[in-house]
């Protein structure tokens, strides 16, 4: 990825093919629209160019060195799929608000299929970067289900699964959190995963990923930030078993301000605050899910199943 495209999350100059950025916004002036605007009254439309694109859909994070781990995946997905258009949407509306007052576009996931119907592509594989079906997931779906109509809309959308969906990539995530997520050094070492939560039956994946996890340590926890008592009782739980140094590991796809500030703030709700006023040593681990090829390539094949499910 160029320099700039952290900042700019405008535009890949490099992608000159493709309509799209970072943000899935449109950098060119070049849109050719007149493919809408055929009108055969009295018989069938002409069909539509049978352009296919890929839509990738995060949460969104407003903390610009996060970006350069969407670059990562972005770049890994072009590479894949060459003759894909490729573009982002992000589902957080105070994400999108943010990045608007810095002079982007970042746009929704129904922003951005219209544009993409605009631009005369007609199948779609939705990517979702969350990390398990929950809200965020759920709206992702409904929008992208919305824009599939034979004439005004999206031939085909398709849409890949998030992070965690099946038992088989639970017992991948595991794994991949087991070799690089657990430094554990001595008995006396815990490691608390934090998700983000979800007010969703989605939530019981974070449970069934715990119970997974436990089988490779018994001093493994995962937390969320939506259980507002969970950091004070997590401790208390690692103290009473004689632990003595926790390892803080986000569990979320980039991170961001949830990361830099609920877990490692520098202030009395802050996760690492909490368990350290209980007399814990605290090892904050920043990192994010994408940050990590075992994480990625379960996104991948979820993506790669996408893409073959459009005609």
């Amino acid at each position: 990825m160029h320099p700039d495209s952290r900042d700019s999350l405008n535009c890949h100059g490099h992608h000159d093919h493709t309509h799209s950025g970072e943000n899935g916004h449109c950098c060119h002036d070049h849109h050719h629209h007149d493919h809408n605007h055929h009108h055969h009254h009295g018989g069938v439309p002409e069909p539509r160019i049978g352009t296919r694109g890929i839509l990738l859909s995060a949460f969104g994070c407003a903390h610009t060195e996060a970006h350069k781990y969407y670059d990562l995946f972005e770049k890994e997905v072009r590479n894949k799929y060459p003759d894909m258009d490729v573009r982002w949407a992000f589902t957080a509306n105070r994400i999108r608000t943010k990045l608007r007052s810095r002079g982007m576009q970042p746009l929704s996931v129904a922003e951005a299929l219209s544009q993409m119907v605009d631009d005369g592509i007609s199948h779609v594989a939705v990517q979702s970067l969350h990390t398990l079906p929950g809200v965020e997931y759920d709206w992702t779906v409904q929008q992208a289900e919305a824009m599939r109509h034979p004439r005004k809309g999206l031939v085909e959308v398709t849409i890949g699964a998030p992070l965690l969906r099946s038992v088989q990539d639970m017992e991948r995530a595991a794994e991949v959190i087991a070799r690089n997520l657990l430094p554990l050094e001595t008995q006396t070492d815990a490691v608390i995963l934090v998700g983000h939560g979800t007010y969703h039956e989605g939530h019981a994946l974070y449970l069934a990923l715990e119970s997974l996890l436990m089988r490779a340590s018994s001093n493994v926890a995962m937390g969320t930030l939506m259980s507002r008592e969970a950091p004070a009782d997590l401790g208390r739980r690692f103290l009473d078993k004689g632990i003595k140094r926790v390892f803080l590991v986000p569990f979320m796809c980039v991170p961001g301000h949830h990361v830099q500030v609920d877990l490692f703030g520098e202030h009395d709700h802050a996760w690492k605050t909490i368990l350290a006023s209980l007399g814990l040593e605290v090892v904050p681990v920043h990192t994010g899910s994408l940050e990590h090829d075992g994480f990625r390539s379960i996104w991948h094949d979820h993506l790669a199943e996408a893409v073959s499910g459009l005609a």
